[in-house]
């Protein structure tokens, strides 16, 4: 198993947008979480620009499909994101 960090940017404005998509955002990275390959997600704060997300899985493909189905970027609230592998070397792996 390897695993990803997906990195969103989030656009300008994205703490009072975020309110109409954020029950089905939540339901997709609760199904994802519950898969198995979704391990912890959450924004930044302070400023609230930036939000990570943990996946764990044989590919990149579950993060991917996470991507495609988030309201949150299918409406405009994320401005780029970027998916890496992440290599750990401490912790549970």
């Amino acid at each position: 198993m390897k695993y990803y960090m997906l990195t969103y940017l989030l656009s300008e404005g994205y703490m009072e947008n975020r309110g109409e998509f954020r029950e089905d955002h939540l339901a997709l990275a609760d199904e994802f979480y519950k898969k198995g390959v979704l391990l912890m997600g959450g924004a930044l704060s302070r400023p609230a620009d930036k939000a990570v997300l943990i996946f764990r899985s044989e590919g990149e493909n579950d993060a991917r499909d996470f991507i495609k189905a988030d309201p949150y970027v299918t409406n405009g609230l994320v401005e780029s994101w970027e998916l890496r592998e992440w290599k750990v070397v401490v912790g549970v792996v």
